[in-house]
């Protein structure tokens, strides 16, 4: 099960590198696994400005959110009835105080919406398509938003989602970083402190995932963290059992001083340079921590991000305004 997965999950990773979306930004996921076994994936896809999604054909031609036409679209129509369908709803699986947590039966829409939270309502028509899955029957309302071509590729469940607003940044990301399942083990004893255990929960499925070094994190792509200090100022690591002379006849150049240096080297500044700032030399320049220089690089890609300075530290609090926007120093 956790090769099965991590094949699809690599095939769906080459897709939207590709540009299925688009032209993307950023990408970052998380994958967990339930109590039971099963695998599952959290993913944000942020696209580049070009392909950025504002309106309703945009939406409506990634995501639908209803039954299939199962004469003309069988195939995606048989997917949908298996994998996209939420209920029935029980207090077991999702019924609180009389209503369902995940907001299911949706209302019927005609038509998408955007909204102004940045969520949109999608197309949910009443159209009068059903699937009956033992005693239930389902309509439009039961859907999840889906993305017809991917859904029938992967031949599993997925749930795509547009979010156009910033409003959202908190929700989106929730599910990324809220860590693994946990289980609370009560031992013996009579100390109320330590009678209760705090552990991970690690089925056999994740514990094949991890053996076979498969990632379960991914934030793409890496951020460069940028050294910011004042001449001389510069953290510098070294073996205590190591000379002194020989430590600071070995001192490398920081991140800053590497750019000093790359502003006034000519084949640098012929691949831009003296264009770029300091927080985004990492676009077109890659860090040898080997040498100590900065290089072109070919098909990397990475975000830089200095380090921040508190205002209270006067001269490296003011050179940190001065890199964010002087150019080519």
């Amino acid at each position: 099960m956790a090769q099965v997965f991590h094949a699809k999950q690599q095939a769906l990773l080459k897709k939207i590198h590709d540009g299925y979306f688009g032209a993307v930004a950023r990408i970052v996921y998380t994958i967990e696994y339930q109590k039971c076994g099963l695998p599952h994936m959290h993913m944000l896809i942020f696209l580049e400005e070009q392909n950025k999604i504002h309106i309703v054909e945009q939406i409506d031609a990634l995501i639908s959110a209803q039954i299939p036409d199962p004469e003309l679209h069988s195939e995606l129509h048989c997917v949908v009835s298996k994998y996209m369908l939420h209920g029935p709803c029980t207090p077991q699986r999702c019924i609180e105080r009389n209503v369902c947590t995940k907001h299911f039966p949706k209302s019927f829409h005609h038509q998408t919406d955007i909204q102004e939270d940045g969520y949109p309502l999608y197309a949910h028509p009443d159209n009068g398509r059903t699937i009956v899955k033992g005693e239930t029957v389902f309509n439009n309302s039961y859907v999840v938003p889906h993305p017809r071509e991917l859904l029938m590729q992967c031949d599993c469940h997925i749930n795509l989602e547009v979010c156009a607003s910033i409003k959202a940044v908190k929700y989106i990301h929730k599910y990324i970083y809220k860590g693994p399942d946990c289980a609370t083990l009560q031992t013996q004893g009579h100390d109320e402190i330590h009678a209760y255990l705090d552990a991970r929960y690690v089925s056999s499925t994740q514990a094949c995932h991890n053996t076979f070094e498969f990632p379960m994190h991914l934030e793409w792509p890496a951020v460069y963290r940028l050294s910011v200090h004042l001449p001389g100022h510069q953290n510098v690591v070294f073996d205590l059992d190591r000379p002194l002379e020989e430590v600071v006849d070995s001192v490398k150049d920081t991140q800053l001083l590497g750019w000093f240096k790359a502003n006034a080297n000519p084949t640098l500044i012929a691949a831009g340079a003296n264009d770029c700032l300091y927080q985004d030399f990492p676009k077109k320049f890659v860090w040898d921590k080997t040498t100590g220089v900065w290089k072109v690089h070919q098909r990397y890609k990475a975000i830089g991000r200095m380090y921040s300075i508190p205002p209270n530290a006067g001269e490296g609090f003011y050179l940190h305004l001065l890199l964010t926007v002087v150019k080519g120093m």
